[in-house]
C-alpha cells in the first residue's frame, strides 16, 4: 500500500504511518509548487491514501484513483477536499481541526498587546531614525494602556477563542464573548454576551469565527458603530466576517482607537487599499497560523487518525464519519 503525501509532514508523522504503507512525497510539501489536478490523478493512481493541504483532491481525482482508501487533510477545515465526492465514494476524510489555534492566539496576543502599547508604530519610529530627532519624547509620544483591568470581548469561542481568553485572563482582562453556539461554563469565567453587548462594552475586540453564511459581515457598520472611541479592533479570522469600507471609515474619522488585521477580503491586500494610508491600523500578510509547530501539529493529528483508521480502531478527527457505517 502507498500513502502519496502533498502536504508539509514532519518526521514524525511520516514515522507513525510508515509502518502501514510506503510513503511518497512531492508537490507543495517538497517544492513549495503545487501539482495541478492532471499531475496529482498521475500520481496517486495506484495510491491508497493522499494527504493534501494545498492541491486540491477534486471529484475527478478521486474517480480516476480507483486505489484510494481515504484522504487526509492537513487543514483545520478540509476546503482542499470534495468532501460529498469523497463521502460518495465511501472513502473518510481525515483532516486537522485546531491544527494552529496555538499560533493564532499568540499572533493575536501578539497584535492585542501591539496596539496597546503603540508597538509597532515605536518600532518605526526607531527603524526611521526619528529618535534622535528634536521633539515630542518618545516616553510620551507612544504611551499607551495596558490589557489588564480592561474588558476583552471575542467573538467567536472556538478553539481559538477560548485559548485567547485564557491568556487574556492571565494577564488580568476581564473577557466577555459572543458566540451563539457556546455554552455557559465552556470557558471558565467567560461573561456570554450578545454581540451587540460585546461590541459596547470591549476596550478590545478580537474576531475568531469560521466562514459561514451567518458570520459573514457578522461585524457590520452598526455593530462598528457601538464601538467605545477609545475601543481596539484586532481580526485575525477571515476578512469576510467585517464590513471593511465600515471599518476603514471608523478608523479614518478616529473613530475607534486603531485596529490590527491579519486577513482580508481581499488577498493579498490591493497596493490601493484604503488600509495602506492609515496611521492607526497595523497590517500583517496572514500569518497567523504560519509558525514551524503548525507543521508538527498537523502532521500528528492527521497521521494518528489515519493509523488508528488502517489498525480498525476508533478514529476521530473525520469530516464525514457517515461513511464508517457503509
Amino acid at each position: 500500500m502507498k500513502i502519496l503525501i502533498t502536504a508539509p509532514f514532519s518526521d514524525e508523522g511520516i514515522a507513525l504511518l510508515e509502518p502501514y504503507a510506503e510513503i511518497e512525497r512531492c508537490g507543495w510539501g517538497v517544492t513549495s509548487e503545487a501539482l495541478s489536478e492532471d499531475e496529482l490523478i498521475a500520481k496517486a493512481k495506484s495510491c491508497a491514501g493522499i494527504i493534501t493541504e494545498v492541491e486540491d483532491v477534486t471529484a475527478k481525482v478521486i474517480a480516476s484513483c480507483p486505489e484510494l482508501k481515504f484522504i487526509g487533510c492537513t487543514r483545520a477545515v478540509p476546503r482542499t477536499v470534495d468532501v460529498e465526492a469523497a463521502t460518495k465514494a465511501g472513502l473518510p476524510v481525515f483532516f486537522a481541526p485546531g491544527r494552529n489555534a496555538q499560533a493564532v492566539t499568540e499572533l493575536t496576543i501578539l497584535l492585542l498587546i501591539g496596539v496597546a502599547r503603540n508597538v509597532f508604530a515605536a518600532e518605526h519610529f526607531v527603524q526611521d531614525k526619528k529618535w534622535h530627532e528634536d521633539g515630542e519624547m518618545p516616553y510620551l509620544k507612544f504611551r499607551g494602556v495596558e490589557l489588564a483591568d480592561k474588558v476583552v470581548g471575542i467573538v467567536g469561542l472556538g478553539a481559538i477563542g477560548r485559548k485567547v481568553a485564557a491568556v487574556c485572563q492571565t494577564i488580568g482582562a476581564k473577557v466577555i464573548a459572543f458566540d451563539p453556539y457556546a455554552k455557559e461554563g465552556s470557558a471558565p469565567d467567560v461573561e456570554l454576551c450578545s454581540l451587540k453587548e460585546v461590541m459596547q462594552r470591549s476596550d478590545f475586540i478580537t474576531v475568531h469565527c469560521a466562514v459561514t453564511p451567518e458570520t459573514k459581515g457578522l461585524i457590520s457598520r452598526e455593530m462598528i458603530a457601538l464601538m467605545k472611541p477609545t475601543a481596539f479592533f484586532v481580526n485575525t479570522s477571515r476578512g469576510v466576517v467585517v464590513d471593511e469600507e465600515a471599518l476603514i471609515e471608523a478608523l479614518e474619522a478616529k473613530r475607534i482607537g486603531g485596529a490590527a488585521l491579519d486577513v482580508f477580503t481581499t488577498e493579498p491586500l490591493p497596493l490601493d487599499s484604503p488600509f495602506m494610508k492609515l496611521d492607526n491600523c497595523i497590517l500583517l500578510p496572514h500569518i497567523g497560523g504560519a509558525s514551524h509547530d503548525v507543521v508538527r501539529h498537523h502532521s500528528r493529528i492527521v497521521a494518528k487518525a489515519i493509523a488508528s483508521y488502517l489498525k480498525g480502531e476508533p478514529v476521530g478527527r473525520i469530516a464525514n464519519p457517515e461513511v464508517l457505517k457503509q
